[in-house]
């Protein structure tokens, strides 16, 4: 089981998000057609924006590694936990220069439609510590957990776990051993 480097030398594509006229630069970590999931590192240019509002059907969790990203009033600095339910109403989006994320796409990509929807989704944010926990609901499958040394346990479904001391992200299959870092884990349960 190898680590990604998310500071280390990856294959970046430039990709325009739906409302605003800048693109991003994205590495495509992990995708499962099974499950309709993505992981993807964001790189956001500087002075970017989306202006426009409206939602997309799929939910989006990311972690801020670097920056501060706002949305619809909500901002996450560096070492925070975003989540973006689906259908979510998208306001006033921008970032400050330098900001990058992790990101967990559950859902179908694209399907941006202006204005809000009538079962809109929450946004909530929160800093990545030890009790930070998204369980399983209607909206968003599978969970979120923080842990500390998390080296060398296994978990009964796949998981991508990113450590954020260290700038590393891994997709671990159900009961693969996770590799052994230490530090602050930001654990996606896929099951």
């Amino acid at each position: 089981m190898t680590t990604t480097d998310l500071n280390g030398d990856l294959t970046w594509i430039e990709h325009t998000v739906s409302g605003s006229d800048k693109p991003t630069r994205m590495v495509m970590l992990h995708a499962s057609a099974e499950r309709n999931t993505r992981t993807v590192l964001v790189e956001f240019p500087p002075s970017w924006t989306r202006d426009a509002v409206g939602h997309q059907p799929s939910g989006e969790e990311m972690v801020i590694l670097a920056g501060s990203l706002s949305i619809s009033g909500h901002t996450a600095p560096a070492g925070s936990y975003l989540l973006v339910e689906p259908r979510a109403t998208r306001s006033a989006t921008s970032v400050e220069d330098g900001t990058r994320a992790l990101v967990w796409f559950s859902g179908p990509g694209g399907g941006w439609t202006d204005g809000s929807a009538e079962d809109a989704g929450a946004i909530t944010t929160g800093p990545v510590e030890v009790g930070l926990s998204r369980a399983p609901s209607d909206r968003m499958p599978g969970s979120v957990s923080v842990h500390i040394d998390l080296a060398e346990q296994t978990f009964p479904t796949d998981v991508d776990v990113l450590w954020t001391d260290h700038g590393r992200w891994a997709h671990v299959a159900s009961g693969d051993v996770v590799p052994g870092l230490t530090g602050t884990a930001v654990v996606r349960h896929w099951g």
